[in-house]
């Protein structure tokens, strides 16, 4: 236990340390230390992205990048004199993140099947063109799977890999936590908002063991929200708070690329109060450089821009293919993720094609059967909850003498974007964990529309802030007791990897067959039947067996490729 919290407090020192290289300013107080945690993680990725092109993310790779951060990291800190503050902040992310980790498990079986083998591969190789052809689940890898690799180093070791998320979550909710007392006086809307991301994430959020690769995603789509509301527009908006916004949503949808309409936010920015200082400005070109090494880690891996997304693939390319008999074609991949995401696999009447499933809500009596009723079940008492905060509200007394205020135009906006991202996930990919952010900012922004006509900006300052608090150590409470309960239900189970969250490391732990072969030249390792994935293992390694598969190596880059 002591080892997990010394691990996730030292990385979050090294997280702050790469953020404060990107945003130096406003991090002497406890919200900037949080949001340079949050830049940290996305300095870091696109540093590892980068880097891949050349080097595997090896140990000595990761070792020289960690003593560089670090060191340059420090002496800021003592500079700005926030070292005392910075230990602070540290300590409460390592109690969470303790507390998430103890005795949980890796989410299952996605991270299995490709997060931690894809992981797996990046510290053993630089980049690989072609690798979605060995496992087609490598086509749409997530950023987050960059950040963990480039954490086994000399100080993590292996375990490094588990570390990030934990902390970009305990970060998270500790830094709504403190905006939501922290603003009560200056700005009751934004506070009340943020309050009410903080309750959703302590319910919905909750578990390690559900985290994959969406729900640290969703998690930068409600900091983002919270950032753009927070934004005084009658103010002159400083060109780095553009940057900053514009910064988070690249990562975001480099975390996930369904949430690509996060882009909408920095564009509402760019459109309503531009200024030329938002594109004459050097950190752009640090964005262009990092957008265009994700673009063209995508083709080389995939063949296509966002993979699986057909209109974006290059078909000339040697190693991409969209014949549709191979199980890695984008068209395939395509059809099967959306057919999957709309309860095809729960479908019993007559046999029906893929294609015809998913058209004219053919799909929608079947999703709702299963899908559907998860997500009401999910949200409903979320929603109660919703409904007795705003009953308690109302009932708190009013100052007739304020001016009342008319609707923040950005909680209309964020409204209206919830609801298009909501619509559009239905049409398309409607499971839950694809668009949750978006379902949460939709319901967040009708409550907070609703507390506001029902006098939010009126209500008693002291008797508002106590309400918040007492309702905050009510969810603090709840969540610690249910992970305290998790904890002492697994802790006299016998886990690998005990107390971590068990996640297949060794050939030993894991079932796999020999190396598969083409012309004596090493492929990859192959998954035996009846195993739930190839873990943090051997490199590259599938479930899957792809006869057709061919390798070869040119310039130092290994090339795999389907010989029709």
């Amino acid at each position: 236990m002591i080892n997990i919290f010394l691990f996730s407090f030292f990385a979050s020192i090294y997280l702050f340390c790469a953020g404060i290289l990107f945003y130096p300013k406003k991090n002497n107080e406890i919200a900037g230390i949080y949001s340079s945690i949050f830049f940290g993680a996305c300095v870091l990725s696109f540093i590892a992205v980068f880097l891949n092109f050349f080097f595997s993310l090896n140990p000595t790779v990761n070792n020289i990048l960690f003593i560089a951060v670090t060191s340059v990291g420090f002496f800021s800190i003592f500079k700005k004199k926030i070292f005392y503050i910075l230990i602070k902040c540290c300590i409460f992310i390592a109690l969470i993140s303790t507390l998430i980790l103890f005795f949980d498990t890796i989410y299952r079986p996605d991270a299995n099947l490709y997060h931690l083998p894809y992981t797996r591969i990046i510290n053993d190789n630089k980049i690989i063109f072609g690798i979605s052809n060995v496992h087609f689940r490598f086509g749409h890898i997530s950023i987050l799977q960059y950040l963990n690799a480039i954490f086994n180093n000399i100080l993590f070791k292996e375990k490094g890999i588990l570390i990030p998320a934990a902390v970009i979550f305990s970060s998270t909710i500790l830094y709504f936590y403190n905006e939501a007392i922290q603003n009560v006086n200056k700005n009751k809307v934004y506070s009340y908002f943020v309050f009410l991301l903080l309750a959703y994430i302590l319910f919905g959020y909750n578990r390690y063991s559900e985290f994959g690769n969406d729900t640290i995603a969703h998690l930068f789509f409600l900091i983002i929200s919270s950032y753009f509301l927070k934004i005084n527009f009658t103010e002159d908006i400083d060109a780095q708070e553009f940057i900053k916004i514009l910064i988070l949503s690249l990562f975001c949808f480099m975390l996930k690329t369904g949430l690509i309409f996060v882009f909408f936010i920095p564009l509402y920015i760019l459109i309503f109060n531009f200024k030329k200082k938002y594109l004459l400005n050097y950190l752009n070109i640090f964005i262009i450089i990092i957008t265009i090494s994700w673009f063209a880690k995508n083709i080389i891996v995939s063949g296509c821009l966002i993979y699986p997304v057909e209109i974006t693939c290059l078909e000339k390319l040697q190693w991409f293919t969209n014949d549709s008999n191979y199980l890695v074609s984008a068209k395939a991949q395509s059809l099967d993720n959306e057919a999957w995401t709309k309860g095809w696999v729960n479908y019993n009447g007559s046999k029906v094609s893929q294609e015809y499933y998913v058209k004219e809500f053919f799909w929608l009596k079947t999703w709702f059967s299963i899908h559907g009723l998860l997500i009401l079940k999910k949200l409903s008492i979320f929603i109660l909850i919703l409904f007795i905060i705003n009953f308690y509200l109302r009932k708190i007394e009013t100052n007739d003498n304020l001016v009342k205020i008319k609707l923040d135009k950005k909680i209309v906006f964020l409204f209206f974007l919830s609801l298009f991202c909501t619509l559009m996930w239905f049409l398309r990919f409607p499971i839950f964990r694809y668009g949750s952010s978006y379902i949460v900012v939709l319901i967040i922004s009708i409550s907070t529309i609703f507390a506001i006509k029902n006098g939010l900006i009126k209500k008693n300052l002291k008797k508002l802030n106590k309400y918040f608090t007492i309702l905050l150590i009510i969810f603090f409470t709840l969540f610690s007791l249910k992970h305290t309960l998790r904890i002492y239900k697994n802790y006299n189970h016998s886990l690998i990897s005990n107390p971590w969250p068990k996640f297949p490391k060794t050939k030993d732990t894991i079932s796999i067959s020999e190396p598969k072969k083409i012309k004596d030249t090493f492929a990859y390792y192959l998954l035996k039947p009846n195993n739930d994935g190839c873990g943090y293992t051997l490199s590259p390694c599938t479930p899957y067996s792809v006869n057709n598969v061919k390798l070869k190596e040119m310039y130092g880059y290994k090339f795999y490729y389907l010989d029709d």
